[in-house]
């Protein structure tokens, strides 16, 4: 009874094994499976679509470039499915793109007043070091105020904006991604 047992579980480990190959062939040469049906884009919207995209999309090199194939349980439905998908998701990802341009944005202006502020408690604190009264507690007060208002700036414009970007860059690819068809085997 034991051998029969450890006999399936080799063969589903075997199995198993052969199903991450497969993945990784796929995943390496930036293929990206995603089975969708009419219902499915009525209930939830290509804005869920997007997002299991994104996730499965995010590991792969932002140099290379992405094949979404596209499979519908429907066979009645599959004419003109595919550009429908295609054109579906481009529209969806126009108002992502925009809306993390204009965070973006956002950030380049807190970062610059953020640089500002501390700019001038720091310099503050230069003034304050150079008059004759003994003004030290005040002086330390500036210049820890200026490096943290200096180091919020730059974390907000080289640390959330770049993950901004990089997030922008990875909608890009899959508003400019390849989507093809795993029954007809048509490629857009």
């Amino acid at each position: 009874m034991e051998e029969v047992a450890l006999r399936k579980r080799i063969s589903e480990k075997a199995n198993l094994n052969r199903l991450v190959k497969n993945y990784t062939e796929e995943h390496e040469d930036g293929i990206v499976r995603l089975e969708i049906s009419d219902s499915d884009t009525e209930r939830y919207g290509f804005e869920e679509v997007i997002g299991f995209l994104e996730e499965r999309t995010k590991y792969l090199p932002l140099v290379r470039g992405v094949t979404i194939v596209v499979d519908n349980q429907s066979p009645e439905k599959r004419a003109g499915w595919l550009e429908k998908v295609r054109s579906s998701i481009m529209n969806a990802l126009i108002p992502s793109i925009y809306y993390i341009d204009m965070e973006m944005k956002r950030l380049m202006r807190v970062s610059v007043i953020l640089m500002i502020v501390g700019v001038v408690a720091m310099g503050s604190a230069s003034l304050i070091a150079e008059l004759k009264f003994n003004a030290y507690a005040l002086h330390e007060i500036l210049v820890i105020t200026s490096w943290v208002f200096i180091w919020a700036a730059v974390e907000k414009f080289f640390f959330d904006r770049g993950n901004l970007k990089q997030r922008r860059k990875q909608l890009e690819r899959l508003y400019f991604a390849n989507y093809s068809s795993s029954a007809e085997g048509t490629e857009r």
